[in-house]
């Protein structure tokens, strides 16, 4: 599990790239949320890190906002919360997120990049 972890401790980057168009070397808005100190193997841990998850992508989304007023504030969120929980792929997290209304993406984006 600290492997997991460790390899996916930056999580959370904005999807808009393919929205735009956009290159693996065009920029992108990320926030790194940490959860070495969750225990992803019970609900309490997955709870939590959801929580982060959703605070860092309206942190993204709120600059991207800024950057492109016409974008789509919910859509950016949603997209955003997707990608993460598909990059750590936890099958608890996953359905946690099915279950507040949400379907995380099939697979994640192969190449992010950030700004």
């Amino acid at each position: 599990m600290k492997l997991i972890t460790a390899l996916v401790a930056s999580i959370l980057s904005l999807t808009t790239l393919a929205a735009r168009g956009a290159g693996p070397t065009d920029d992108a808005y990320s926030v790194t949320v940490k959860f070495a100190d969750l225990d992803l193997d019970r609900q309490a841990g997955i709870a939590k890190l959801y929580v982060r998850i959703k605070g860092a992508a309206r942190r993204v989304c709120d600059q991207q906002a800024i950057d492109e007023p016409a974008a789509s504030y919910p859509a950016c969120v949603k997209r955003a919360m997707s990608t993460a929980v598909a990059r750590i792929d936890r099958p608890m997290l996953s359905e946690y997120f099915a279950q507040v209304g949400n379907k995380p993406l099939k697979t994640a984006p192969a190449s992010v990049a950030a700004r």
